[in-house]
């Protein structure tokens, strides 16, 4: 029976597990930069000059293994200070060993071209070339959104089944109980039970008055 209950717990441990990470990834990580990407759509623009454009292969490999990235870097000025930035839309900062989505950004900016810079009014560092919630910048807000939802249909079944299984061993405890009852109360008490001692009459007297409290168990009076 151990071994039974050990799928549900076992379940419970895995979806907790999940919910916690998902929770995480959806309210701590994804739902922040998927705000700050939501919030870029309003930020004031100022001119900015592209400084470096490339295709940059992260991993070396062959064609198959190998992964690629956009580095892409630009400069631009505010109040009399000079300020360098490399976003070019949230969630850029990946690797794929697909590079067509970066040969295309690069081909957007290529080096010494002028471009509009979206920058934080209230942090004038933080910046983004392409302002706006984007698939890539909302994919780890998904994934947890995916993994509460997973985490809770697991964890759900598993109390479920954990439900069912302490239903049945209760059951399982009261039919033994209830059975051991049914029988002694149809065989009655054992032969050498003490307490039949209490429910058996008292032992008559052999003398005394005359009468038929007299006679003893033969029916013969006693003169």
């Amino acid at each position: 029976m151990a071994r039974r209950e050990a799928g549900p717990i076992a379940g419970l441990v895995i979806g907790g597990l999940m919910l916690v990470g998902g929770y995480f990834l959806t309210y701590r990580v994804g739902k922040p930069i998927r705000d700050k990407a939501a919030a870029s759509i309003a930020w004031p623009a100022t001119d900015g000059r592209i400084t470096g454009s490339k295709v940059e292969r992260v991993k070396r490999g062959g064609e198959d293994k190998a992964t690629y990235t956009a580095d892409i870097t630009y400069e631009y000025a505010l109040d009399g200070r000079t300020f360098e930035g490399d976003r070019v839309w949230f969630g850029d900062d990946y690797s794929a060993t697909d590079a067509s989505a970066f040969r295309a950004a690069v081909g957007r900016y290529p080096v010494g071209s002028a471009v509009k810079v979206h920058y934080d009014p209230a942090e004038p560092a933080e910046s983004v070339l392409e302002p706006g919630p984007t698939l890539s910048g909302s994919a780890l807000y998904f994934i947890g959104l995916g993994l509460i939802t997973l985490g809770g249909i697991i964890a759900l079944s598993s109390a479920g089944r954990l439900l069912l299984v302490t239903l049945a061993l209760a059951a399982a405890v009261g039919g033994v109980l209830g059975s051991r009852r049914e029988s002694r109360e149809d065989f009655g008490p054992r032969q050498d039970d003490p307490a039949r001692d209490f429910e058996r009459p008292p032992p008559r007297p052999h003398g005394g008055p005359s009468g038929s409290e007299g006679a003893d168990d033969d029916g013969i009076e006693i003169v």
